[in-house]
C-alpha cells in the first residue's frame, strides 16, 4: 500500500498495518513475510520526488558501521506523520547510541520537532562509506525545487560541507593513552567497577539483568537476534567455530557450572510457575519427533567418525545396564545350604570364580545363571549346582 503525505514525500509497506493488526492468527502463517510484517519487520520504501529509497530498519543499520574506523554515516528523513512536513539530514556519528539520540540540527525543523516529538518518525534511506558521500547524496536530494516546497523544513541546500573527525579506532588509542598516562584518576573507578560486576549479586546488577531479559524476551528482538546470528554464522563459518568451542569449554569449568547452578536454583524459587511450564516445554521439546530424529543423527555421524569411542560409550552403557537390572547373587554350601560368599551381580561371582582359578573365563556366568533360575537339564530336572557350589538370588534367600 502507499500512503502520499504531500507531493513530494509517499511511503510504500508490503502489507497494511491496519489489516495486520486486525489478523487473528497473530504469528503463525503460511506467509514468511507477513509474519516477519507482525513482528515489526514490514517492508517499507519511501519516494522523494518520485525518487525511490528503501528504508533501512534499525535492526538492519546497526551492522551497517564502517568496518575501517567504525563510523555510521546516513541519510534520514524526519516525517510528520500528522501536518506531512519533512526535513531530510545527514549523520555521520562513531556510536549507535549517539546515532539514535541525533535527530537533526535545521533550525526551523528543531523548533517544530521539539513541539510535537510524537508526531515525527524518522526513517533511514541511505547508508554511506565515507562523509563526502553523505554530502553528495543529500545535495542530490535537497536542492533549490524542494526548498521551495511549503511542506519542507530544510532551509539550505544538502551538502553544507564535511567534518573531518578522529576515526573511532584513534578515538579508542587516545582514551587509552590519557588513562594509562593518569592511572590515579581512574584507578578508583575501575575497581568500583570490578566490585561492582564481580560481587554476584547487587541491586544495580539485579535492575540491569532484568532489563535485559525484558528485552530479549520481546518476540521482536528474539526474531532480530535470531536473523542477526544466522547471517554472522553463514558470513563467518571459521569465527563461529571457534566461538563455539571457546564457548563449550568455558561452560564445563567447575566456576561457571557452579554460578550456573546457583543462578538456576534461584530462579526456580522466585518463579515456580515460570519453571513448572519451562519443565513442560523442555519435556515436550526433549521428546518431540523432530528432536529424536536430530538425535538420532547427531549419534550416527558420531559414531563413523569417532569408533573408539562410540566403542566405549556403547560399552559404558551396557554396563549401567547391567548394573541396573543385575540381582545380587549368593554362594551356597552343597551340603548345609549355609551362604559362603555373596555378590552384587553374577558376573561379579563369575569375575571371582576366574581370579581363585575355578573358571577360565567369565562365560561361566551363564552356569550360574542357570542354577539360579533352575533351568531344566537334558536328563531332566534342573541344575542344582555349578562349579562345585550352589548359587541363588539374595533375594529368594530372604523370602
Amino acid at each position: 500500500m502507499i500512503t502520499k503525505f504531500n507531493e513530494n514525500i509517499s511511503i510504500w509497506q508490503e502489507f497494511n498495518p491496519i489489516e495486520l493488526s486486525m489478523d487473528k492468527d497473530s504469528l503463525h502463517s503460511s506467509d514468511p513475510a507477513r509474519t516477519m510484517a507482525k513482528l515489526g519487520f514490514n517492508k517499507q520504501r519511501i519516494s522523494i520526488k518520485d525518487r525511490w529509497f528503501d528504508i533501512i530498519h534499525p535492526s538492519e543499520l546497526v551492522r551497517k558501521r564502517d568496518k575501517k574506523d567504525g563510523y555510521y554515516r546516513v541519510i534520514y528523513v524526519q516525517l510528520n506523520t500528522a501536518t506531512g512536513e519533512y526535513y531530510i539530514g545527514k549523520a555521520n556519528r562513531p556510536k549507535w547510541s549517539e546515532l539514535k539520540r541525533y535527530q537533526g540540527s535545521g533550525l526551523k525543523f528543531k523548533s517544530k520537532f521539539n513541539k510535537s516529538k510524537e508526531d515525527f518518525a524518522r526513517y533511514f534511506i541511505a547508508v554511506c562509506n565515507t562523509a563526502e558521500e553523505t554530502e553528495a547524496l543529500e545535495a542530490s536530494i535537497v536542492d533549490e525545487e524542494l526548498l521551495s516546497d511549503e511542506y519542507c523544513l530544510n532551509l539550505i541546500a544538502g551538502g553544507g560541507g564535511t567534518t573531518n573527525r578522529p576515526t573511532l579506532a584513534e578515538t579508542r588509542e587516545k582514551k587509552r593513552q590519557h588513562m594509562l598516562n593518569n592511572p590515579d584518576q581512574y584507578k578508583p573507578m575501575l575497581e568500583g567497577s570490578k566490585k561492582a560486576f564481580q560481587s554476584g549479586d547487587s541491586p544495580q546488577l539485579r535492575a540491569r539483568s532484568k532489563r535485559i531479559k525484558e528485552t530479549m524476551s520481546d518476540d521482536k528482538y528474539r526474531e532480530m537476534s535470531r536473523e542477526r546470528i544466522i547471517n554472522w554464522k553463514e558470513e563467518n563459518p571459521v569465527e563461529y567455530a571457534e566461538a563455539r568451542r571457546k564457548n563449550r569449554q568455558k561452560i564445563k569449568t567447575p566456576e561457571v557450572q557452579a554460578k550456573r547452578k546457583e543462578s538456576f536454583k534461584m530462579w526456580v524459587e522466585e518463579n515456580p510457575e515460570e519453571y513448572k511450564v519451562w519443565q513442560e516445554k523442555l519435556v515436550k521439546s526433549r521428546t518431540s519427533k523432530k528432536a529424536n530424529d536430530k538425535r538420532k543423527q547427531s549419534l550416527k555421524e558420531f559414531n563413523k567418525n569417532n569408533p573408539l569411542a562410540a566403542h566405549a560409550n556403547a560399552q559404558k552403557r551396557a554396563k549401567a545396564a547391567a548394573a541396573k537390572t543385575s540381582k545380587a547373587i549368593s554362594m551356597l554350601d552343597l551340603e548345609t545350604g549355609e551362604v559362603l560368599k555373596e555378590f552384587p551381580s553374577a558376573h561379579a561371582a563369575a569375575r571371582w570364580l576366574v581370579e581363585i582359578g575355578k573358571a577360565k573365563n567369565t562365560n561361566c556366568v551363564s552356569s550360574i545363571n542357570g542354577v539360579c533360575l533352575k533351568r531344566p537339564c537334558t536328563n531332566g530336572g534342573y541344575r542344582k549346582k555349578a562349579y562345585g557350589y550352589g548359587w541363588r538370588f539374595t533375594v529368594q534367600l530372604e523370602v
